[in-house]
């Protein structure tokens, strides 16, 4: 190799990884995914992990109270199996 060249270093851009998405299917059923949720919540309640924090500004959530949905739930409208 002469001096006068310059290696260039592969560089891995996001236009690479959209491509490589294109192809890429789910390996996780909605069946997994709810198992896996209804253990973190279980595992949350025994541990008590969670229950009680709350930032100083914000005011205590009441019992029931609607929890945000996990991002891969948004996920479903793009699911290929249904």
């Amino acid at each position: 190799m002469e001096e006068d060249e310059v290696e260039e270093v592969a560089e891995i851009k996001a236009s690479h990884f959209e491509e490589a998405m294109k192809f890429a299917r789910r390996s996780v059923s909605d069946a997994d995914i709810r198992k896996y949720q209804a253990f973190a919540q279980t595992l949350q309640q025994s541990r008590g992990f969670g229950s009680e924090f709350r930032f100083p500004d914000r005011p205590a959530q009441t019992a029931g109270a609607p929890v945000a949905e996990p991002a891969f739930a948004a996920a479903a409208d793009d699911d290929f199996y249904n």
